[in-house]
């Protein structure tokens, strides 16, 4: 590692600049819009507490001063030395009185309110219920490296961020120099080089209509030049990498372009390189269409009763995204009372998300996630059960839980900038035979691969929040009781790499979803097989 790279970590004691950490696998409070907002109704009990505490103060402020008050006048009267003016203070009946008055009622009040422990309403506030955590350092960092997040995807604009406007949001929420600071060190330890460059040059700027109140010009600059002098080299030294297109990709290509020249609404199974993933991403997550207008003009939307009787007399309103891999959406088929229901149930389950470890082994907390889950189970209550049978009339799929068909019904809500980088959802069929045997159960092998993903949006969003298909070119926008659905594997068995998908960061709002996972086993008369690995 050069020398310059490691430069802004060791200034960063300077002037009160934080320290951003590697990991925040402590952090609880910053990777759910629940938990902030129970934070944020801490707050306004710590607020209220605070103006009690205040008040009791300045009563026994008000006390103390009026003793020493008292006191001072005695001994302004008298201009002798100090031996003198005692004598002739016990002399005096009335002097002796009041001296007998202010080291006896005076000082007991004085002392009374001190011995009052009247703190204790304050941290009774902190801790005013069991679901509520106080942020830790490590929630700090978490929403900071949430706005970093959301000015990168979004490429917000850097003046009206720092100035409380959030994608045409305008709020109060402003941005010191110091702040801005923050936010670049952040920036430039994940590698984001320009935009390390954009937050510092505007903590120069602030700090100088700050008049160097929160940090100094001169310090910003020792930031800046740094993330320069990074960002130059990088730039000077960094070779475009040769595209290496996934195994089938190139071998395909003629295959592709013949049967697109068959059929308009033909795609194939990797529409891009997946050197363009990041960028797609970004650009589906801003609401950029990627799709040709030829191709979106064979999307539709329409009703259908998806082969299943029950479903003939109230046909499902659906929307296709894509051809081939389909990808649908199902408008309302939730009620609010069913989401709201599956909230409460899911509430006091709400844990760290997790992403498969090294090698697939076990669970781990990554910053690639930024949520808070729960699973319920189809025994918890009538309507989780009821759920996993609608989901298997629309899908034409088995969801019994009682042959482990399906999992359990996974519910999430998103935190801060909540996002969950590109990834597939199929856990087995990209292993090696030694992989398997080594770090998978043996249950797991015996359910087969995730089939297929249905997934409720239990709410609407303000602003983001988008699952983007980079590959597909194509994302699809929560809409409170609609659900998307996909096949994560192709009738072949083999991985269908066209369906990575993430969830674009929250910029405004909450998001909530709730996931049923199609494992492969209880399949097995439900979906034909195909004889080619394209099918």
């Amino acid at each position: 590692m050069r020398a310059w790279r490691v430069f802004p970590l060791l200034l960063l004691g300077l002037a009160g600049v934080w320290s951003p950490p590697l990991l925040l696998t402590k952090a609880e409070v910053f990777t759910s819009i629940q938990d902030l907002t129970a934070v944020f109704a801490m707050e306004r009990r710590v607020v209220e507490a605070l103006s009690h505490y205040l008040r009791d103060m300045e009563v026994r402020l008000v006390k103390i001063r009026k003793y020493l008050h008292e006191y001072q006048q005695v001994w302004a009267e008298e201009a002798a030395t100090d031996d003198v003016i005692m004598e002739k203070l016990a002399g005096n009946p009335v002097h002796a009185f009041h001296l007998m008055k202010r080291l006896t009622v005076d000082w007991r009040h004085i002392e009374d309110q001190a011995k009052t422990d009247y703190w204790e309403g304050v941290l009774e506030a902190i801790g005013g219920g069991p679901d509520t955590r106080l942020p830790k350092e490590e929630d700090l960092h978490g929403a900071a490296q949430a706005l970093v997040r959301l000015h990168d995807v979004y490429n917000l604009n850097m003046s009206q961020l720092v100035r409380g406007n959030v994608w045409g949001v305008q709020s109060a929420a402003e941005l010191t120099a110091q702040d801005c600071l923050y936010m670049g060190k952040h920036s430039f330890n994940l590698g984001l080089y320009p935009r390390a460059i954009q937050w510092f040059e505007e903590a120069y700027t602030l700090a100088g209509l700050e008049g160097n109140a929160t940090i100094s010009q001169e310090q910003v600059n020792l930031f800046l030049n740094t993330a320069i002098k990074a960002h130059d080299e990088t730039t000077v030294h960094h070779e475009v990498p040769q595209e290496k297109p996934e195994e089938d990709f190139g071998a395909s290509l003629k295959e592709d372009k013949q049967k697109e020249n068959e059929d308009p609404k033909y795609r194939p199974g990797v529409e891009v390189s997946p050197f363009q993933d990041p960028a797609n991403f970004q650009a589906l997550c801003r609401g950029e269409q990627l799709l040709s207008n030829a191709y979106m003009a064979t999307l539709s939307c329409f009703y259908d009763w998806r082969g299943n009787d029950y479903l003939r007399l109230m046909p499902i309103k659906v929307e296709r995204h894509h051809w081939d891999p389909e990808l649908l959406t199902f408008h309302q088929v939730l009620t609010d009372n069913e989401i709201n229901h599956l909230k409460l149930l899911a509430g006091p389950m709400l844990s760290r998300a997790m992403v498969q470890g090294a090698q697939g082994k076990g669970n781990t907390v990554s910053d690639t996630r930024t949520s808070k889950v729960g699973w319920l189970d189809d025994m918890l209550h009538p309507l989780v059960s009821k759920l996993g049978d609608r989901i298997s009339r629309i899908t034409g799929l088995s969801t019994d839980m009682t042959r482990e068909d399906a999992e359990l019904l996974q519910v999430a809500n998103y935190g801060i900038g909540g996002h969950y980088n590109p990834h597939h959802d199929y856990l087995l069929v990209d292993k090696t035979e030694k992989q398997l045997l080594q770090n998978i159960h043996p249950r797991e092998l015996l359910m087969g691969d995730r089939m297929a993903t249905f997934m409720f949006y239990l709410s609407d969003v303000t602003r983001g929040g988008a699952t983007a298909f980079p590959r597909l070119g194509t994302a699809i926008w929560p809409s409170k009781g609609s659900a998307a659905f996909w096949h994560n594997l192709r009738r072949s068995g083999e991985a269908d790499v066209s369906t990575l998908h993430g969830a674009c960061p929250v910029v405004h709002g909450s998001k909530w979803v709730s996931n049923k996972w199609i494992r492969e086993r209880g399949q097995f008369l439900k979906r034909k097989c195909g004889l080619s690995p394209r099918e």
